[in-house]
């Protein structure tokens, strides 16, 4: 049903009828004299705006009555050359504005950054616009009030993110003071995303929840490789309006016991293995003070998305390289990274990945390794975690 604004009646009738001095009804659009000469009809007064519904999803949209006496605007008049509004779009945006720039940020300082500020951005890079409706429209699938359309938003994500990556990738060459704002944010937009888009388990391979895992941390590294191209924008980026994401407050804890033993038995593994040649026991202590480093923050209260970036970029190569090649104390160390996300449970893209990591360790490593990953089973599945996984 449509909503209109009856038109008014002119006091002389349409333009032809007051030319040829005859009666004019005063029809809409065309008078009956104008219907039957197959005459243009066009009345004096002001155009009259008609509201309608009548669109197949129910959006409203707004017309306007040709009633102009002038010569039209061939390029008003042509509606065709009028863009129409995406809604679906405009939803997605709302999203973002309202709750998904949350995600992102990671206090009142960059609230505004991520909720105005990069959009802002986004009207000039296409990529950094679909990065940020594809990330919107998988927090609705993950998270929104009606699951019979989280298969919908799904496939939005899908498409939007596709477009973003294409459009992203030929610029990676090519990374300037222009664009520089605009690729570090989608970075970090790729991350979230990754990190929040569903797997389903495969329960015949373990291994490819950790080869999932391994791929996120990968993108996450890439991060590193956009802030630092290869003229330093991280000066740039530093001094500019996006300072506030960079300058990151580090809040140090004190460990729990715990914790403090289960580093004490990771270093104590590690010596062990360096009774190999083949051990990289340089690599792995990295790994532990890279681990004892973020531990210090969750528990000083750090509650933002830095917690998983940080450890990830601050990896050493090699153990990406020992991860993918299934090592058992790359395993290790990545059940102990379950620890720290387990303190971003909070955000949706990350509320899965902790447990996952868990429970496929435990069912990878044998008896040998097991021992040591004893106090992060415990942190994320309970004291009685071995009902649990078994």
């Amino acid at each position: 049903m449509a909503l209109r604004r009856p038109h008014r009646k002119s006091r002389h009738g349409c333009v032809e009828c007051k030319r040829r001095r005859v009666k004019c009804d005063e029809a809409r659009p065309s008078c009956s004299n104008c219907e039957k000469r197959h005459s243009e009809c066009e009345y004096g007064s002001s155009a009259s705006l008609l509201w309608t519904n009548e669109d197949p999803e129910g959006s409203l949209s707004l017309d306007f009555a040709r009633s102009s006496s002038a010569t039209p605007n061939p390029s008003l008049a042509n509606s065709e050359n009028v863009p129409s509004l995406n809604v679906h779009d405009l939803e997605l945006m709302m999203q973002w504005c309202n709750a998904t720039y949350h995600t992102l940020s990671r206090n009142q300082h960059t609230d505004p950054i991520w909720r105005n500020i990069v959009p802002e951005e986004a009207l000039s890079h296409p990529f950094l616009m679909h990065g940020i409706l594809a990330l919107s429209s998988l927090h609705l699938a993950r998270t929104g009030p009606e699951p019979s359309r989280r298969a919908s938003y799904l496939n939005r994500a899908v498409a939007h993110q596709n477009q973003a990556l294409a459009l992203f990738r030929g610029l990676l060459g090519d990374v300037n003071e222009t664009n520089a704002k605009a690729m570090f944010a989608f970075a970090g937009i790729v991350v979230i995303y990754t990190f929040g888009f569903p797997n389903t388990p495969d329960v015949q391979d373990p291994w490819a929840c950790v080869d999932d895992l391994y791929q996120v941390l990968v993108l996450t590294r890439g991060v590193q490789q956009v802030i630092y191209a290869p003229r330093d924008f991280r000066t740039f980026l530093w001094n500019s309006s996006f300072g506030p994401i960079l300058q990151v407050e580090e809040i140090v804890g004190i460990l729990p016991d715990e914790a403090v033993v289960a580093l004490r038995q990771l270093r104590a593994a590690n010596e062990k293995c360096s009774e190999d040649p083949n051990h990289e026991l340089d690599v792995y202590s990295k790994v532990i003070e890279n681990m004892e480093e973020m531990l210090t923050w969750v528990y000083g209260g750090m509650r933002a998305n830095t917690i998983a970036g940080r450890w990830a970029i601050k990896l050493p190569s090699r153990y990406m390289e020992l991860l993918r090649e299934r090592d058992p104390l790359a395993l290790v160390m990545l059940t102990h990274y379950g620890v720290l996300l387990r303190s971003l449970q909070h955000r949706w893209c990350f509320d899965e990945w902790c447990l996952r990591v868990a429970k496929v360790a435990w069912q990878i490593l044998d008896d040998q390794w097991r021992p040591l990953i004893h106090w992060p089973m415990t942190e994320l599945l309970g004291s009685n975690y071995r009902e649990v996984v078994t």
